[in-house]
């Protein structure tokens, strides 16, 4: 696959901060159905993904903490305003075992945030990400190099960076210098393995070499933002639409998928959920792929078998 030109995905991404901000700025935001507080949450005996909106999913994995690009922030960039307020009581928080983040923009690596998990253990990022990771609130942080694919232990965790298609620059213009600082995630224990892939673009290659390289329980996939252009194919460079969503589903071979990124920072009037329903039926996955809320739950049964939370 050639590789596209980094100034084109500055000015992409350029262009939906600018759409995204005017959009957000017009709208108070919602508050979520559900506010899932961890201290009530001491079930062990199944999984639970809990989307707390945009990238941020709480996942209890049997009697371990997990947390994916957490942002419990009302701003994002300092100007994008969410549409959806954070489904989680943060004043109830427990320690984390591990907390991974994706990439360094801010919408992922939320520094606020980050400061609420004090005491927690271990925290995963791509290489140079450390810098934005508070001092004083994590045991250990991992940076992981851009080769991807090395699997590390924490607390029995296996974890295991792996690539995907996106762009890096906390400040935008500095991706133009600083490599592929970005990544998702394979999450293993107790026989149970999760997929999160963090904010992607599409790449067949990268996706078929997952899926070729684990079996997969449930996959969290962001969707959009979407740009009016990108709604007839599978996204744009560094973000894929629904039906992009799909194809990696499809390609990492997951049983299940929960799907994520979209209606909380970034929102098309609803675009995102519509076009996803129209693939689910295409598709006949109306079983297998969970189109919940900000604050609803799917889990993970003895049999690996995936229901909404009731």
């Amino acid at each position: 696959m050639k590789k596209i030109p980094k100034f084109l995905f500055v000015f992409s991404i350029i262009l939906l901060h600018l759409n995204c901000i005017l959009a957000s700025q017009f709208q108070s935001p919602e508050l979520p159905r559900n506010r899932p507080s961890m201290k009530s949450l001491k079930q062990t005996d199944s999984v639970q993904f809990y989307w707390i909106g945009h990238a941020t999913v709480l996942i209890r994995l049997f009697d371990k903490w997990i947390i994916t690009d957490p942002n419990f922030s009302t701003r994002t960039g300092v100007v994008v305003k969410r549409f959806v307020e954070p489904a989680i009581n943060q004043f109830e928080l427990e320690k984390f075992d591990a907390v991974l983040i994706s990439h360094n923009h801010f919408d992922h690596l939320d520094q606020p945030t980050l400061k609420l998990f004090k005491g927690s253990g271990s925290v995963f990022m791509p290489e140079g990400g450390e810098t934005y990771i508070p001092d004083g609130i994590f045991e250990k942080k991992i940076p992981v190099s851009e080769s991807r694919w090395e699997t590390y232990s924490v607390n029995g965790i296996l974890i295991t960076p792996v690539p995907v298609q996106h762009f890096g620059g906390r400040w935008l213009l500095d991706n133009l210098w600083d490599g592929e600082p970005y990544t998702g995630y394979i999450i293993r224990y107790k026989g149970v393995t999760i997929f999160f892939a963090g904010d992607t673009g599409y790449s067949r290659e990268k996706f078929k070499a997952i899926g070729s390289s684990f079996q997969i329980d449930l996959a969290i996939i962001p969707i959009g933002p979407m740009s009016f252009l990108s709604a007839r194919n599978l996204g744009n460079p560094v973000h894929v639409n629904p039906r992009g969503a799909i194809q990696i589903f499809k390609d990492t071979k997951a049983s299940f998928m929960i799907p994520i990124h979209h209606s909380t920072f970034y929102n098309r009037g609803n675009s995102e959920r519509e076009l996803l329903e129209s693939e689910m039926k295409d598709h006949s996955l109306k079983e297998k792929v969970f189109l919940i809320k900000q604050g609803e739950c799917v889990k993970l049964d003895e049999n690996k078998l995936a229901t909404i939370c009731q």
